[in-house]
């Protein structure tokens, strides 16, 4: 696919901000967050998204501390098509 990514790490807050661009350049549709807790487990989860932001909650409260990368598929071009082998009898 044709792919963005932004990466970092949030510490003590709940939000992921993206980049300005990020609206413009990603279908929301295809938007993937990956978490990494640093230090405890955290029980971290994505609490709702947009193209805009991405806001974070952890389990009982504990302050955030993690590594992101949130990845999404270009909609200023056409979806890649990947060729797929025909089925064999």
């Amino acid at each position: 696919e044709h792919a963005v990514y932004v990466r970092g790490r949030v510490k003590n807050i709940t939000e992921i901000i993206l980049p300005d661009y990020w609206k413009d350049l990603v279908d929301e549709n295809t938007m993937t967050v990956n978490l990494t807790p640093i230090g405890v487990h955290q029980d971290v989860i994505v609490k709702e998204w947009s193209l805009k932001s991405i806001q974070l909650q952890s389990k009982d409260e504990i302050p955030i501390d993690c590594f992101y990368t949130v990845h999404g598929e270009r909609k200023d071009i056409p979806s890649l098509v990947i060729e797929q082998d025909e089925a064999v009898d």
